[in-house]
C-alpha cells in the first residue's frame, strides 16, 4: 500500500477495529442488477474483475465505487454497513438502509396472530409486536429493541383497554435516537400532539389509558454538543469535542400496539382469540457509513436514507379505532468521510422554507399510521394534510431523528457560510454551486453551543437553523478529516 491508503487503513483500524489489506484496494466495484441486497453479517459480491468476494463483518473496501443510475442497493443486517475507498464513492442512484413498517391490523378478532414489528436497517431495532402472545390474552403490545436488538431499548408498548368504558387499546411510543419524537415537524404549525414527542397515542374514548413512551436515547451526558461518533472541532471556542458515541449504531424500533378486550381475565386461553389487535412497531433505521480518499459524490436524484419504519394502524382496518397503532422507528445514521472533499445535488426545496419532504440524505424517523376507516387516514409524514386528526384515536408516536455527519477537509470560509468545516463540502442546485446563505440554508448546520448555550458559527454569530430544517433531515454534524 502507499502512504495514503496505509494511511486510511490505520485510521480504519482504529476506527472498525479492523485490519485492511491492500487487497480490497485493488478491485473496484459498479453493481449492475436494478435492486442488490447487502447483508453485513455475510455477503457474495461480485467486483467488476476478478472472482467473487465473501464480505463477512459488513465492512466493504474498494479502490472505487460507483452505483449507476436506476440501481438500488439496500443493506440489512446486524452489523453497520461501511464503505472505505481508496479512490472515489459515486452515487448516482439509491443507496438505503430504511427500517420496515410495522404490521397494519387488516383482519378481524385474531389476537392469536401478533402483528409484527417492522424489521430493522443494518445495525437497527426491530419494531415491536402487537398482540405478542399468541397463547393468551396480551396485557400489552410489546416494546420496541434498540440498535443490535438491544431488548427493551426502543418505544414503549401500548396498553390493553379491557372495560366497557374504555374501549380503545393505545398507542406504542415512537423509538428514538438523536431526539425523542420530532420537535421540528411543528415547523409548519401544527398544534402540538403527544404523537410528536415519541408518546403513543392514549387509549380509552375519553383517552385515559396512557399510550406507549418515547424510546430512551442512547447519550446520557445531557450535553448535545457532543451527540456524535468521533471527534469535532467548535472553531468559535478553539476547541476538540469527544463525540458521546463509542461507535456507528442504526435506530431503535417503536412499541407494539394495545389491543382492545370485553375481558380483563388473564389468563384467557379459551377466549382471548377474539380480542381486537394493536398494530407492530416500524423499524429502526440502520446504519451507513462511506470513509474514502477520493471524492464522495451524490448525484442529481440520489440519495442515501436510513430512515425509521412507520407502525402499523391497529383494528380495524388499520384505523385505531379498536387497536392502538404501532410508533415508529427512528432514524438511523449516515457518515460521509472524505479527505478530498464531499459533493451533494440537491432539489433547492427545504424542509424549513417549503415544507418539503424530500432529502439528499435522509435519517429520519417514521411516524404512526391511521387507516380511513371511520376517521382521517394518516399515510405518510409528509402528506401536507394540513392539521391531521393524529390524536383523535390512538396512532403510534413520531420516531425520532437519526444522525448525519460529514468529515471533509476544513478550509478558510471561501465560500461565506460563516465556517470553515464546510469548505470542502459543495452543494450544487441545477449544476450550480451554492455559496453563502444559499448554501447555508440548503446544508443547514446548526453549529455549536456559545457559553449562554445559543447555537452559533464560528464567528459567534447565532446560525437561526431550525432542527433539521434543509435538504438534509436530520441537520448534520460537521466534523474536520482527521485520519
Amino acid at each position: 500500500m502507499n502512504r495514503h491508503t496505509t494511511t486510511l487503513a490505520v485510521a480504519c483500524a482504529a476506527l472498525f477495529g479492523a485490519d485492511i489489506s491492500a487487497q480490497g484496494f485493488q478491485r473496484d466495484w459498479m453493481p449492475t442488477a436494478r435492486e442488490i441486497v447487502l447483508n453485513t453479517n455475510s455477503t457474495d459480491i461480485q467486483p467488476t474483475s476478478g472472482p467473487p468476494v465473501v464480505v463477512r463483518g459488513g465492512l466493504f473496501t474498494f479502490r472505487d465505487v460507483t452505483i449507476p443510475a436506476n440501481v438500488r442497493v439496500r443493506a440489512e443486517g446486524f452489523n453497520p454497513l461501511v464503505f472505505v475507498c481508496s479512490g472515489t464513492f459515486t452515487l448516482n442512484g439509491v443507496l438505503s438502509s430504511d427500517g420496515a413498517d410495522g404490521q397494519r391490523v387488516d383482519t378481524l378478532h385474531a389476537a392469536n396472530f401478533p402483528s409484527f414489528g417492522g424489521m430493522p436497517g443494518a445495525a437497527g431495532g426491530m419494531g415491536g409486536a402487537g398482540s405478542p402472545n399468541s397463547t393468551d390474552r396480551s396485557p400489552s403490545g410489546a416494546p420496541g429493541y434498540g440498535p443490535f436488538l438491544q431488548m427493551n431499548g426502543g418505544g414503549g408498548a401500548g396498553l390493553l383497554s379491557c372495560t366497557s368504558v374504555c374501549n380503545r387499546g393505545s398507542a406504542g411510543g415512537g423509538g428514538s435516537f438523536t431526539t425523542q419524537g420530532d420537535p421540528g415537524y411543528l415547523l409548519l404549525g401544527q398544534t402540538p400532539w403527544p404523537q410528536v414527542f415519541g408518546m403513543g397515542g392514549e387509549g380509552c374514548t375519553n383517552r385515559s389509558l396512557p399510550g406507549g413512551a418515547a424510546g430512551p436515547r442512547p447519550f446520557v451526558d445531557r450535553n448535545d454538543a457532543n451527540d456524535f461518533w468521533g471527534r469535532a472541532y467548535d472553531v468559535n471556542q478553539g476547541r476538540f469535542v469527544a463525540g458521546e458515541l463509542s461507535g456507528p449504531q442504526g435506530g431503535a424500533g417503536g412499541g407494539g400496539g394495545g389491543d382492545r378486550s370485553r375481558s380483563c381475565q388473564i389468563p384467557d386461553p379459551n377466549n382471548f382469540s377474539i380480542d381486537n389487535r394493536g398494530g407492530g412497531g416500524g423499524g429502526g433505521g440502520g446504519a451507513i457509513v462511506i470513509v474514502c480518499l477520493g471524492r464522495v459524490v451524490i448525484g442529481p436524484n440520489s440519495w442515501i436514507s436510513a430512515n425509521g419504519g412507520h407502525g402499523g394502524g391497529g383494528e380495524q382496518a388499520g384505523s385505531n379505532n379498536e387497536g392502538g397503532g404501532g410508533g415508529g422507528g427512528s432514524g438511523g445514521m449516515i457518515v460521509l468521510a472524505s479527505s478530498s472533499g464531499i459533493e451533494m445535488h440537491v432539489d433547492g426545496q427545504t424542509w424549513a422554507g417549503q415544507g418539503d419532504g424530500r432529502f439528499v440524505l435522509s435519517a429520519d424517523g417514521g411516524i404512526g399510521t391511521q387507516g380511513v376507516f371511520g376517521g382521517t387516514a394518516i399515510t405518510g409524514k409528509y402528506d401536507r394534510l394540513g392539521t391531521p386528526a393524529w390524536n383523535q384515536k390512538p396512532a403510534g408516536g413520531f420516531g425520532g431523528l437519526g444522525l448525519i455527519q460529514l468529515m471533509a477537509p476544513a478550509g478558510g470560509n471561501g465560500d461565506g457560510t460563516n465556517t470553515i468545516l464546510d469548505d470542502h463540502i459543495d452543494l450544487f442546485l441545477n449544476g450550480q454551486r451554492l455559496t453563502g446563505v444559499a448554501k447555508a440554508q440548503a446544508l443547514g448546520w446548526r453549529g455549536f453551543p456559545d457559553a449562554n448555550g445559543t447555537l452559533v458559527d464560528d464567528f459567534g454569530l447565532p446560525t437561526m437553523q431550525p432542527h433539521g430544517g434543509g435538504e438534509m433531515r436530520p441537520s448534520p454534524i460537521l466534523l474536520p478529516w482527521l485520519p
